[in-house]
């Protein structure tokens, strides 16, 4: 070993530097100057070979930096001979052939490949070895073991190495997912074409010239009937086989109504059948808007009436008629308000005269709304006609059921013998709900909830007995649906309280006794704070302090909710401005705020919220507004024109307890929202309950695709937290992190809690 091994580069360099030195000014015989000359070639060859293994060093560094960097690249790279050998691939390659890479490396290419990908790879090797560019293919690799086929998108060029020997160099990419929503969307379209190809009534969707861009086999029929190319018809040229469009009083042209309402609407005309010949037609048609709210054409379906008509003729002409259709429900044809009081006034005297017992069942369906507001009234009228025949099965003859309106039904029962019969009765009405409701091809699953009042106990009169079992139905409802309740006096004093709260709220605000709680939101994650949530709490001087349940339902039915909802939404944002502007919270973060039903139909709620924000210095951006699936589905045009003057001053939107409602996938699509809230009754039994466990899965990943923020509510347990970390969810808050709270305590946990 050289006695310069352990010295360092700079000691090297100063010995050079001596030595040269002492070979000019010391070499007094050749001696001398021999030796010197052969220290100075040592340590030169020392410094040269020191800076050789450095070289070496840092080669090696490249080079294995190079590798790690082509091995786990996201692409998959090959390297291929002429005859489509493998000479190299990255690990990323061999993991899309779910293979080890050196069971690969050797063989053909076409090995990995799917069967009849061969020739398509061979005129692809032989394209990119006859052109000096880089040529494309789309290639299918074997199906795994699992049954999976994978997609990738191949890009070669052809590569000379040093012995001139041409290669070609190819990087994979995967389009498996993209394949699949691009065979989604197609079959998306095709399943809504076989949808409306199985409604039987002529359905056009019609742009603002009149063309026709889409029809269903009905109209098709009829086009072909009349020798009409349904690629290039006009909606008047099929309808009424005229060249020029609906006008005037006898033919309005539904498209210029609704051009000029913006409104679905309705108009009679007379069609050409598909069998040629003349029919009453009801043409129903609503309005089609593009991303930006416009008008870009309408809907049309035409249904025959013909045979409605005359039958509506045939009944005019029958005076006998007349008597029945005032004593009976035109859509059930049970017995209705007026018919059900005659007869309970009549079982009342025979029941008072025989000294015997009757029971009434107010019935009421739970959250029959929300069917109407996802789907329509003819969808909420079919289920209505199916509740009645099922309801008409279960009674005697002597037993009276009625429809009151809307969705509430009323029964009579007589001759019982003793309370508990009533009950047996409302259990079996209950039991029918069980089966679905087979509704145009969707399964709808509805509950009921039911009151019972009995007489004499209950009332002696017609209207006592119905308001009590009206009463009864409710304490029902707030027992949790789908069940029955018998009226109690408890339930007068329940109603009392609520009148007395009723009229307490109309001076809550004027009283200073509405406050607001925090709740922060927190990133899943890193546990930071990224946001809060503004929820309004009613400090009653005789009842202590109210949660919202408690009296926003009345504060809606009394028609305050306007002038709280304004307090509620100043409040917030002044507060938030506050924070931020005092540094307790950053500038970029979002306050939310829930929006009641009636706000969000206030025709001045924009302008309400423009000047909540410019009286308070707050940044639209940095407003979040909640409001409910069924909110969201009640009137989609409306609600859509609503949501993108909101997006577009720059308030988010969120929706607020997303799961419990009936809302289209479609709408939520087209929906102009920036955030989903996934309802705490989804949360608060994971992981035990593996359907909420599907359910929240399925909302998360929903979100994600749409590229939707998701945060979920009600998380109380630390295995909560960490399925929805695991599961994508970024942002929730929970009793687990902290309950909502007063904004002085809010403002002593944001300076013990990160923000993230």
């Amino acid at each position: 070993m050289s006695r310069y091994t352990n010295l360092s580069h700079s000691e090297l360099e100063r010995m050079l530097s001596e030595s040269e030195r002492l070979l000019r000014a010391d070499a007094d015989t050749d001696t001398d100057y021999l030796l010197h000359n052969l220290q100075l070639h040592k340590i030169e060859l020392e410094i040269q070979n020191r800076d050789l293994m450095e070289s070496q060093k840092e080669l090696e560094n490249i080079r294995d930096q190079y590798a790690e960097l082509y091995d786990f690249a996201p692409v998959g790279y090959l390297t291929l001979d002429k005859n489509g050998i493998i000479n190299n691939l990255n690990i990323s390659a061999a993991a899309m052939f779910g293979a080890e890479r050196s069971r690969i490396v050797g063989r053909p290419l076409s090995t990995q490949l799917a069967p009849g990908m061969g020739r398509l790879l061979f005129d692809h090797l032989r394209h990119a070895f006859s052109s000096d560019q880089k040529v494309t293919a789309d290639l299918a690799l074997k199906t795994t073991s699992d049954g999976i086929t994978r997609y990738v998108r191949a890009d070669t060029i052809v590569h000379a190495d040093l012995e001139s020997q041409a290669h070609c160099l190819m990087n994979l990419i995967d389009t498996t997912e993209r394949r699949r929503a691009e065979q989604a969307v197609i079959d998306e379209r095709t399943f809504l074409q076989h949808v409306i190809d199985g409604v039987e009534n002529p359905i056009m969707v019609i742009s603002l010239d009149f063309k026709v861009l889409r029809m269903n086999e009905a109209a098709k029929r009829i086009a072909t009937m009349q020798k009409i190319d349904p690629e290039h018809a006009c909606c008047y040229q099929i309808s009424h086989q005229v060249d020029r469009p609906c006008d005037g009083d006898d033919y309005p042209c539904p498209l210029k109504i609704v051009l000029q309402t913006r409104l679905p609407t309705k108009v009679t005309h007379n069609h050409i059948s598909e069998f040629g010949t003349q029919r009453k037609y009801e043409v129903s048609v609503s309005p089609l808007f593009d991303d930006d709210g416009e008008i870009m054409g309408v809907i049309e379906s035409s249904h025959d009436i013909t045979e409605h008509l005359e039958l509506l003729d045939e009944l005019k002409e029958r005076q006998l008629s007349y008597a029945h259709l005032a004593q009976h429900d035109a859509l059930t044809g049970l017995p209705n308000r007026l018919l059900f009081a005659d007869r309970l006034s009549q079982a009342i005297h025979v029941a008072h005269r025989n000294k015997s017992m009757l029971a009434v069942l107010f019935i009421d369906l739970d959250r029959f709304k929300e069917v109407n507001d996802s789907f329509n009234h003819a969808t909420g009228d079919a289920v209505l006609k199916e509740v009645a025949e099922r309801f008409q099965s279960l009674f005697r003859e002597d037993d009276t059921i009625a429809r009151m309106g809307g969705d509430e039904f009323t029964v009579i029962l007589t001759h019982i013998k003793k309370d508990s019969n009533a009950a047996l009765v409302a259990k079996k009405l209950l039991n029918l709900f069980k089966k679905p409701f087979t509704i145009q091809n969707h399964k709808l699953y509805l509950t009921a909830s039911i009151g019972i009042s009995l007489y004499p106990d209950h009332g002696e009169s017609v209207d006592e007995l119905v308001r009590n079992a009206d009463t009864a139905m409710y304490r029902a409802k707030e027992e949790g649906r789908n069940t029955f309740q018998y009226y109690t006096l408890e339930l007068t004093a329940r109603a009392f309280e609520r009148v007395f709260l009723a009229s307490s709220l109309h001076n809550a605000i004027s009283q200073n006794e509405l406050i607001l709680h925090y709740q922060p939101q927190i990133e899943l994650i890193t546990k930071e704070i990224c946001g809060v949530e503004a929820l309004v709490r009613w400090q009653n001087r005789d009842l202590g302090l109210l949660a919202p349940d408690k009296f926003i339902p009345l504060a809606e039915e009394s028609e305050v909710i306007d002038e709280m909802g304004a307090w509620i939404m100043k409040e917030a944002c002044q507060q938030m401005k506050a924070w931020q502007d005092s540094g307790i919270l950053r500038s970029d973060m979002t306050i939310s705020v829930n929006l009641s039903g009636k706000q969000f139909d206030h025709n001045n709620l924009l302008e309400e919220i423009e000047q909540t924000l410019t009286a308070t210095g707050l940044s639209p951006d940095c407003l979040e507004l909640e409001i409910t699936e069924t909110t969201m589905m009640r009137s989609t045009s409306v609600t859509s024109e609503t949501l993108r003057k909101l997006r577009k001053l720059g308030v988010k939107v969120a929706v607020d307890d997303f799961g419990t409602g009936y809302s289209s996938l479609n709408y939520l699509k087209q929906l102009p929202i920036t955030r989903l809230k996934i309802d705490k009754t989804f949360i608060s039994d994971i992981p035990d309950d593996l359907n909420d466990v599907a359910i929240s899965k399925a909302i998360i990943a929903m979100a994600n695709n749409l590229l939707l923020d998701v945060l979920a509510e009600g998380i109380e347990t630390g295995e909560q937290h960490q399925f929805l970390i695991q599961q994508g969810c970024r942002v929730g808050q929970g009793y687990l992190f902290a309950r909502p709270m007063p904004s002085d305590q809010f403002e002593s946990f944001i300076e013990q809690t990160p923000q993230g």
